[in-house]
């Protein structure tokens, strides 16, 4: 007999066990850092609202554990409760007894009972949730580069930022969230869990006693033996104004005489753009004549899990400004009760779903590729170049380009 549930208190050293022997890289295993995992475990069970602990158990014994979320994340404007999963674990004597795949169908069909229609995660390997329905979401962009590659234009309005100025620095984030899609909004917690961190020093933007922007960063050494050559990692970097942006990387500039080069990842496609040298120390040419400036990776993946219910929830969103009526078709083997075939009106860009009316073109794709168009990851277009989308009407394809085209890909800094 299987169930998937929230795991009690008296399930915390279970817990503990299976998630140290699944992530030995995490250093659990140890009897000190064991204690203080539980320890969080526990805090979070008993204090965290939007977090829960929940488990696969077989015959009453706890074979798989995975932590939920619920997000209220900015999708094309609209404030939308999505829900995301991660610590997923598997006792290492049930592997290959498909537990996993167990707890992900139980967090899918909690979440879309619960009348949610979006969900997201960070894959421990992208084609094991591709084949679950996870589109793959925007690529982001490692770079190393010297200061003195960045602009500057002063940086008298940059100041320190502390645990005192917390609620100002939430408002500013919060400002910027509201309209940036895919961005999420954070609690208390999460501000704490950002201020507190002894490594980690945040500087603003401030301007007539306004936060505009601001900058989180640690200092890493560039050199085994020599103390004196150190770097800056970027961890997060937000801002509101051209001006901000411009300050907070002067005050980066100004540590060019201490400090080698800065890592930043960003999901920006035109960062490179900024940089005097892009170079990012590797001296590698790619062929023919083209310098390395930065590595590139995929993480952040979404599946909608109820396809009508997205459009619903979206109805008061503009995908552009075209009217057409599309007859979309949705496969999703791993979900079954998302996969079906939909008439949606599209009004000057607004879904109506449930109206008959003569279809203008027909589309089939699979939910994964299909969560990557609607979150505006890729282009219709795209989608069709590489066989992922059919349609009946190849003259219909630049109006679903418009249709779901998007100002900016979904970012997002928070990590769960």
């Amino acid at each position: 007999m299987e169930e998937i549930r929230p795991v009690s208190i008296d399930d915390i050293d279970e817990v503990v066990r299976i998630a140290a022997m699944s992530y030995p890289g995490s250093n659990l295993l140890g009897a000190e850092s064991r204690q203080r995992f539980a320890e969080r475990v526990k805090e979070t069970i008993e204090n965290d609202p939007h977090v829960s602990y929940h488990g696969c158990y077989r015959d009453g014994r706890l074979v798989g554990i995975m932590k939920w979320y619920d997000f209220l994340m900015n999708v094309h404007g609209t404030p939308l409760l999505t829900g995301g999963i991660g610590m997923v674990a598997v006792d290492l004597l049930h592997k290959k007894e498909k537990v996993a795949m167990s707890m992900l169908r139980g967090f899918l069909s909690s979440y879309r009972e619960r009348g949610l229609a979006l969900v997201s995660l960070y894959p421990f390997r992208v084609d094991f949730y591709k084949q679950m329905g996870f589109g793959i979401g925007t690529k982001v962009h490692q770079y190393k580069f010297k200061p003195s590659s960045l602009p500057y234009v002063g940086k008298d309005k940059i100041v320190y930022i502390g645990k005192e100025d917390k609620e100002e620095l939430s408002a500013c984030y919060h400002r910027i969230a509201r309209q940036a899609h895919g961005m999420i909004k954070r609690t208390d917690r999460d501000w704490d869990r950002l201020l507190d961190g002894p490594e980690l020093i945040t500087v603003g933007y401030k301007k007539e006693e306004r936060l505009g922007g601001y900058l989180a960063f640690q200092f890493q050494r560039a050199h085994e033996e020599n103390k004196l050559f150190n770097n800056i990692e970027v961890r997060e970097l937000q801002y509101e104004s051209r001006e901000a942006l411009l300050q907070l990387l002067s005050f980066l500039r100004s540590q060019a005489d201490q400090i080698q080069r800065i890592e930043f990842t960003t999901p920006d496609d035109d960062f490179h753009l900024l940089l005097s040298d892009p170079g990012n120390g590797t001296d590698l040419l790619l062929w023919s004549i083209y310098h390395e400036s930065h590595v590139s990776g995929v993480g952040l993946m979404y599946r909608i899990i109820d396809v009508p219910g997205f459009f619903r929830q979206l109805t008061h969103h503009q995908f552009g400004s075209e009217t057409v009526n599309v007859n979309l078709t949705i496969r999703d083997s791993f979900l079954p009760e998302n996969e079906g075939t939909w008439l949606i009106k599209f009004v000057d860009g607004r879904p109506v779903l449930g109206e008959t009316v003569e279809t203008d073109v027909s589309v089939q794709l699979d939910i994964a590729d299909f969560s990557s168009l609607v979150m505006g990851v890729v282009t219709a277009r795209k989608l069709y170049q590489y066989g992922q989308l059919e349609l009946d009407v190849p003259e219909k394809l630049p109006v679903l380009d418009r249709l779901f085209a998007v100002p900016e890909k979904p970012r997002s800094v928070t990590t769960f």
